[in-house]
């Protein structure tokens, strides 16, 4: 072949490479997508139940509504961190000023089921004196010692117990401690009193246990957010640990301490 022809046939040449190629990358696959990295999920919550009934306190039948719920904690963000459980009974048709008590039990690492079900809300669970429980089925009825004739009542599950759980990327650390557990409850009565439209109705705080140190350090907290209670309640009051756990060698506070009560007790 000439040079001439050689020439007339290279456009031609380069023409069919570039083609050859162009094919080639149309049939190549295409790189694989990287996955997007997303948030933790959340986990659903149920729905809120509410119920209607009633009953009778002090010669007196008294309406109420049901609650069993949740509200969910929020970071400075707006990320949700906790789920908190509640059970709440308030009265029907009830004066705007009527009380609102928030119950919990202490631990730390307790369900509030014994101040709900075992002390102080509409209904309870049958229990013997001082006798071990057969096991279920167990049988409620009709508590006589509520305090619903009273004020309205809020049993409060904190964060890791009963239904109350962590959500997203939350950690045990962020809630387990006294002023971590303060604000965790601080957070949910002060969401309540909005969602409820409670924040003019007298408040109370009812705390067992490890749930007094609670209550005086919730009580700190709502101050210094702006809120104030009108009274605290202090059953089995744990305020100071030592008196509980250390009586004896050289420590005989408790002692003197325990006598009022061991005295009512006997008595009673």
């Amino acid at each position: 072949m000439n040079l001439r022809a050689r020439t007339a046939l290279m456009p031609l040449a380069s023409l069919l490479a570039a083609t050859a190629s162009f094919a080639a990358a149309l049939g190549a696959p295409e790189p694989a997508a990287q996955p997007s990295v997303s948030p933790s999920p959340v986990p659903s919550i149920p729905a809120d139940s509410v119920t209607h009934h009633s009953i009778v306190l002090g010669g007196r039948t008294i309406a109420y509504t049901a609650t069993a719920g949740t509200i969910t904690l929020r970071s400075a963000d707006e990320a949700p961190t906790a789920s908190m459980f509640y059970a709440a009974y308030v009265e029907e048709n009830a004066p705007a000023r009527r009380p609102v008590t928030f119950f919990f039990n202490g631990g730390p690492g307790s369900a509030t089921i014994w101040l709900h079900l075992g002390a102080f809300g509409p209904r309870r669970v049958v229990a013997g004196d001082a006798a071990p429980s057969a096991g279920a089925p167990y049988k409620f009825v009709e508590n006589e010692y509520s305090l619903l004739d009273r004020t309205d009542l809020v049993f409060i599950d904190a964060p890791g117990t009963g239904f109350s759980r962590l959500l997203g990327k939350s950690e045990g650390k962020d809630f387990y401690g006294i002023d971590q557990d303060a604000a965790a409850f601080g957070q949910f009565v002060r969401r309540y009193l909005t969602q409820n439209n409670r924040w003019n109705s007298p408040k109370f705080l009812f705390g067992e246990s490890y749930g007094t140190t609670r209550a005086c350090a919730l009580a700190g907290y709502l101050h210094r957010h702006n809120l104030d209670v009108n009274g605290i309640v202090l059953l089995s009051s744990a305020l100071n640990l030592k008196i509980l756990f250390e009586a004896g060698d050289g420590n005989d506070v408790a002692y003197f301490t325990y006598l009022p009560t061991e005295t009512a007790v006997a008595w009673y």
